[in-house]
């Protein structure tokens, strides 16, 4: 099945957004152990990895057809914990908020000078 371009173009979109999950987490981080201010970058860091999370589970489900859905195969499973990660810890809605908010009162560029 990893032969078809559609699937491929799939996983490398999926791994893509992966990574950037990863160097948000990343830049909030180091602003936290540069003890900056981090929140703004915290919530951007998890607002996009748990919404990557579903979209690239949903994406492993629609690859792996009928057989990503059934509780056989982990893929289900994962579909489940990447919902919990966008409403736990703060939903996406409430991420967003955040980062509205910081922008509003800071601007933009609050957070960027540091790095």
């Amino acid at each position: 099945i990893a032969d078809f371009q559609a699937i491929q173009w799939m996983l490398a979109d999926m791994a893509t957004r992966i990574e950037a999950s990863w160097m948000l987490t990343c830049r909030a981080a180091t602003l936290r152990d540069k003890g900056l201010a981090f929140g703004r970058a915290a919530s951007m860091a998890k607002l996009y990895a748990s919404e990557t999370a579903m979209w690239a589970t949903i994406k492993a489900v629609q690859i792996h057809g009928g057989y990503g859905y059934v509780t056989e195969f982990p893929v289900e499973r994962y579909m489940r914990d990447a919902k919990l990660s966008e409403i736990g810890e703060g939903t996406s809605e409430v991420q967003r908020m955040i980062i509205a908010k910081s922008l509003l009162r800071d601007g933009y560029l609050a957070e960027q000078k540091h790095l």
